[in-house]
């Protein structure tokens, strides 16, 4: 401790200073807060960045919403299944008519560092340099890549394919030794001049590994079809059609596509049998894939009505941490406001849309 204060609290203060004082360039005081946070953060967490935004900034009031389901508010939808797809994992949770089906929240530890790592590995065991007129194996200049030359080759080159057809149609058998692939081969300019050859294979099949799964049947399509099983019968036909995938991890051309055809390959597997889900949609995001929930909480927090969510400076204060919501009771009764009706808009919504 410092001064009475812990060093979590001092990392929290430097955070929240840093966002008002260098980025906002606001008064912390004139403004409402909406923190946008995991389903799984921690109380000890919540408590803390409460108590320094309070006590050390006086914010005016706070609001604490889950991220996922807040991602649907820019839809001006309140039905739907959220395909979160994050840096280390990737997680799934269904939202029907605003209320969150809590027992539908799935994740997995699959996501861009997963991607990346897979792109490490292909270049080390393939992947070549052109110096001047010569080849030479990457592995042998470079070794290992730092993580933002590697987010770059991702952004610039990779892009998912069609499920590659040496797969059986209803195989859970993995596709890392697929060398089936139809992207030519690209050059990446290096720092020091040289230029790295990014084979089609590369550019093409290193996503495979968000769909080989975590070594126990689990990717990110198993995730979606278990999180459906996990939800109310009458509501599967609905929450099938009504797919948003979000997070920079989904930014990839032809994700959405190459999704698809994974659950329907999965869906003439026995392990969903009896699972009917009808015809599967997907919403096309009118904003960023990566800061829909953002996006999302921008809105709500906007919104003058909705102020008996929020906990003021006063209250908490008086009451302390007392105040702040916990554990499944702040869930059940997180209902979300997505029509512009609910959040008394003077402008509505975008429409929905979907695209199959």
């Amino acid at each position: 401790c410092y001064n009475g204060i812990s060093r979590a609290s001092t990392r929290k203060i430097h955070f929240v200073h840093a966002i008002y004082f260098r980025y906002l360039l606001t008064n912390p005081k004139d403004r409402k807060v909406v923190i946008c946070e995991n389903f799984l953060q921690t109380e000890l967490f919540r408590e803390t960045l409460a108590d320094v935004l309070f006590k050390q900034f006086s914010v005016v009031g706070v609001m604490m919403t889950p991220a996922l389901p807040l991602a649907l508010i820019p839809l001006g939808t309140p039905t739907g299944l959220i395909v979160d797809v994050g840096y280390y994992d990737t997680s799934v949770i269904c939202v029907y008519q605003g209320m969150i089906i809590l027992q539908s929240y799935l994740t997995v530890e699959l996501g861009t560092n997963a991607h990346l790592m897979a792109i490490q590995r292909m270049i080390s065991e393939s992947g070549t340099v052109k110096v001047g007129k010569e080849s030479k194996k990457a592995s042998d200049l470079y070794g290992e890549f730092e993580l933002s030359v590697l987010e770059d080759i991702r952004a610039r080159t990779c892009f998912c394919g069609e499920r590659p057809a040496e797969l059986k149609d209803s195989s859970f058998e993995q596709s890392g030794v697929i060398t089936e692939h139809r992207a030519s081969d690209m050059s990446y300019p290096m720092s020091d001049g040289h230029h790295l050859v990014v084979s089609g294979k590369i550019r093409e099949r290193s996503i495979e590994v968000l769909y080989d799964g975590d070594g126990e049947d689990n990717s990110i399509a198993t995730l979606v079809l278990d999180s459906l099983m996990k939800c109310p019968i009458d509501c599967r036909v609905e929450l099938a059609s009504r797919i948003l995938v979000i997070g920079g991890g989904s930014m990839l051309a032809g994700f959405d596509n190459r999704l698809k055809q994974e659950l329907l390959a999965l869906l003439e597997h026995s392990r969903y049998s009896k699972l009917t889900p009808g015809k599967l949609k997907f919403y096309k995001p009118n904003y960023f894939r990566n800061t829909m929930s953002w996006t999302g909480g921008a809105i709500m927090g906007s919104v003058e009505h909705l102020h008996e969510r929020y906990i003021s400076r006063d209250f908490y204060n008086a009451k302390g941490s007392a105040t702040l919501p916990t554990g499944q009771v702040w869930l059940l009764n997180s209902k979300i406001p997505t029509r512009a009706r609910e959040l008394q808009l003077d402008d509505p919504l975008p429409s929905e849309r979907l695209h199959v």
